[in-house]
Formats: C-alpha cells, structure tokens, sequence
C-alpha cells in the first residue's frame, strides 16, 4: 500500500476514535478498556511522508572531452581517492606534449623581449634624444633650402618649359604628318628618308622639352619632399624621446606585453589540451564505477567513471506536490526509514528546495534535498527510503 495513504488510514482511525469517545457516558464507559493501535512518535509528528532516494554529497559522470585509445586505468571500484589524482589517461600525447614545449618556449622568448625592452630604457631614451637632435638638424637644413628656393624663377622656367613642349609637340606632329605623305615608299626614297629624319628630330627635341620640364618640376617637389619628410622625422623623434622619457616606449611595451599575454594563452591552451588527456579525481571521493579498460578505444564524452563524494549523504525526493511543498522549509526536522533497514531511524533536516518544478505523473513536483544527521555502515547509494518531514524545531 502506498506509504501516503496509509498514512491517512491511520489518521482517519484515530479519528474516529476521538468522535467515539465524545458520544456520552454510557458509551464512554462500556468502551473504556479499548485503547487505540500504539504509533510511532516520529510518524505521529509528521507533516508529510514522501518516497525518497539515497545520495551521495556530490557525484560526476567523468569523460574524455577527445577520444582516443586509454593507455592506463589508475584506480579500480571503490577506491578512495584525494581531488587532482590521476584516474586514467589516454596515451597518443606526443603531439600534444611538442605543443606544449612550443608554446613554453614562445613565453620565454616573449617575456625575454620584455624583459630586454625594461633592461634597455635608460640608453634608448639617451639614443632618441640624439636620434631627435639629428632630426632637427636635417629638419632646419631642409627648411634652409625651402627658404632658399626661388619660387618665381621656378614658375618662369615652368612657364617656358612648358611652352617648349608645346612647340616641340606641334613640331612633332607637323614632322609626323610630313612623314605619312612618303611612308608607303620605299625605305631608300629620298623624299621618305628626309622625312624620317626630320620625324626622328622632332621626336628628340620633343623628348628633351620633356625631360627638361620633369626635372623643374621634381626640383620643386624634391625641395619640398625633403621638408615634409624632415618634418615627419623630427615629429617622430620627438614622440619616441618623450614616450622613453620615463621607462621603456610605452607602444613597443604595449606591443611587448601583447605578444607575452598571446603566448601565455597559448601555453594554457596547449597545455588545458594535453592535460584533457588525464581524468582527474574532481575532489576527494570514492570511485564509485569503472566502465573503462587500458587499450579500449573511447569516443568523446563517453562515461568512463562515475565518481562520488560519500564523507555525507542525502536523501533525495520528488514525491512532493505543490500542495505539500507549500508546508516544507529549509531546516525542517526529517525523520528517514531506508525501505531496506525498516527498524532504522535516521535524523535528517532539510537543506534544500528546488524552485524549478518536475511533472510527473500528471502532478507538478519539486525536488527536495534532505541532508542526514545520521550514518550507518549499511547505507548504500540509491536505497529507497520513507522520508517524514516533522514539524521545524523551536
């Protein structure tokens, strides 16, 4: 019989028995020798009763994030292991091993650079300031020879460095229209060869105006190029000089410890990888199952131990509905009776009630995490239990 209708049964019988003692005194007196079946006092305090489950503190399916081939099984059933011992491992690590040792080696020459670029500051600071003396040395030489150019000198040779190329261009087009009249003659016509002459000519002396008004142009740019570029220069020296006046340049330190930061995520990267190759106790705890063997091959994900906490244990339920929820708090007094040891009491209280409701069997339920006061060596992991929920202590 389900454990929650006895339960009313008995309250029903009980009563039923005080009406019958209220009927009168005749009747009082002819049933005053019948006393009521005894109840336990555990179960006469009692709110609700609820099925429950035997559970560890704490449990963890474990598993491989990579697959691979298991090369040893370090801990067999029931072992008691501390958190960080190796349980088993996956062999094929060399490759990961050589990411690791290159990872390592790419932080130490990061961090040597940094090192380098905080060990040098003072004598890159005392080069910027000559590197900057330099400059502004180019710098007002440069500006001399700006200041020195003839600006109008240099737009009348323009002028008439243009107007040559025109001339020589219209030259050359009188010359080439010329030529068209004999070119289909032979080479050796006379008439043909003067005007072949006469084209290449004018061709030269277009090409030359040409030349000669490049080169007035790019005195022009050159001189003003060689002032820009001074500028830029000392604009630069000035900015690095100040950036190392006090420690290393703050962009190549930027740059420096960019590099460093990058390679250290590498290391942790590389390295989180060849440590997923171990399965690792997550805290102190009992193996609790090994499906695994050394050799076998296992896919990602796959559960290859399943781990436990058992140093205390709780009885777990979702045999509450939402109208028994409603008169369960934490710290509440529970009295627990394992199905399999029915002459045991156990003290427990609630430590926990789920916010977040479980369906079943058309009822909305709420899990509800009951921690045990009290241990015996006969408890195991899953056992069903009567879980009395009494009234909360004073």
């Amino acid at each position: 019989m389900n454990t929650k209708k006895l339960f009313g049964l008995m309250s029903l019988f009980l009563a039923t028995g005080f009406i019958l003692s209220a009927c009168g005194s005749s009747t009082a007196e002819a049933t005053q020798n019948v006393q009521p079946t005894p109840v336990s006092s555990s179960v006469g305090s009692a709110l609700v009763i609820a099925e429950g489950r035997i559970v560890p503190r704490d449990s963890a399916n474990l598993f491989f994030l990579n697959g691979g081939k298991v090369d040893e099984v370090l801990v067999k059933e029931g072992d008691s292991v501390a958190k960080g011992t190796v349980l088993t491992r996956l062999g094929d690590r060399d490759a990961f091993l050589a990411n690791v040792a290159a990872a390592q080696a790419e932080v130490t020459s990061a961090q040597q650079a940094l090192n380098d670029l905080n060990r040098t500051a003072g004598l890159a600071y005392n080069q910027s300031v000559l590197d900057e003396i330099s400059a502004e040395k180019a710098y007002y030489e440069a500006l001399k020879a700006w200041d020195d150019f003839d600006q109008n000198q240099y737009d009348n040779d323009l002028d008439q460095a243009k107007a040559d190329v025109a001339d020589a261009k219209k030259a050359l087009d009188d010359a080439r229209d010329e030529f068209n009249k004999y070119a289909s003659l032979d080479k050796n016509n006379t008439n043909r060869k003067s005007a072949k002459t006469a084209l290449d000519n004018a061709q030269t002396k277009y090409d030359d105006a040409l030349s000669k008004q490049s080169d007035i142009e790019n005195k022009y740019r050159k001189v003003k190029s060689d002032l820009d570029l001074a500028q830029a220069r000392l604009d630069e020296a000035r900015r690095t000089r100040e950036n190392r006046k006090e420690g290393a340049d703050k962009d190549e330190l930027a740059l420096a410890q960019a590099r460093l930061d990058a390679a250290n995520a590498r290391l942790r990267a590389a390295q989180t990888a060849l440590d997923n190759l171990d399965i690792v106790a997550p805290y102190d705890g009992v193996v609790a199952r090994v499906d695994v063997s050394e050799g076998e091959e296992v896919n990602p994900g796959q559960v290859v131990m399943v781990f436990a906490d058992t140093s205390e244990w709780f009885v777990e339920t979702t045999d509450l509905t939402e109208n028994e929820i409603v008169n369960i708090r934490e710290g509440m007094k529970v009295v627990v009776v394992p199905d399999a040891l029915p002459n045991l009491e156990l003290k427990g209280s609630v430590e926990s009630i789920a916010n977040v409701f479980i369906e079943k069997a058309g009822d909305i339920t709420y899990r509800v995490r009951v921690k045990l006061e009290d241990v015996d060596p006969r408890l195991k992991w899953g056992m069903t239990t009567e879980t009395r929920f009494t009234e909360p202590s004073k």
